[in-house]
């Protein structure tokens, strides 16, 4: 009469054919999230991206005083941390146009923003966070192998405070 293995030498037989035995899972977590995919390389906005322009020089408090079109051109190179890239970018603006705003006719206090200006990126699986804390700016978005789409922040303070910003996710690159 033939035998029927036990439970615990049919689990044996499983955890040796999975290759689980030799498993070792004291790193698994403390290893950071690695990226999906490679950002390497230069990404353009495909159409304009709608961004609106903020003050605080007219009533002292935040408003926004205009809106243009912003062609955006992203080159990201890696650093010796893959979870860490440069994020060179860089913009065209055009159709600017004053909104209502407590600034009436005269100025509106914005200062437009100096480009090409480094972003330093955190990539964690398909999301790029890239800053330049210094200048307050934002691009918090995610990305596939060929699209990326985000919101676009900047507000900082000299003798007033001024920036812009994007609706969520409406600054759409594509890999060129």
């Amino acid at each position: 009469m033939r035998r029927l293995p036990t439970f615990r030498a049919l689990g044996a037989v499983l955890i040796a054919s999975l290759g689980l035995a030799a498993c070792n899972n004291s790193d698994s977590l403390s290893t950071a999230l690695t990226p999906a995919r490679n950002l390497k390389g230069t990404w353009k906005t495909t159409f304009p991206v709608k961004v609106y322009y903020q003050t605080d020089f007219c009533r002292g408090t935040k408003e926004t005083v205009g809106q243009a079109d912003w062609n955006v051109t992203f080159v990201i190179s890696s650093t010796s941390d893959p979870n860490v890239v440069n994020v060179d970018m860089s913009a065209t603006s055009a159709n600017y146009q004053r909104v209502n705003s407590s600034c009436g006719t005269g100025s509106t206090g914005y200062i437009p923003s100096v480009w090409p200006a480094t972003l330093k990126g955190n990539i964690s699986s398909t999301s790029l966070v890239a800053t330049k804390t210094a200048w307050g700016m934002t691009y918090d978005g995610s990305f596939t192998t060929d699209l990326m789409m985000g919101t676009w922040n900047h507000w900082e303070c000299l003798i007033y405070c001024f920036g812009e910003y994007t609706e969520t996710n409406q600054m759409k690159l594509m890999r060129q």
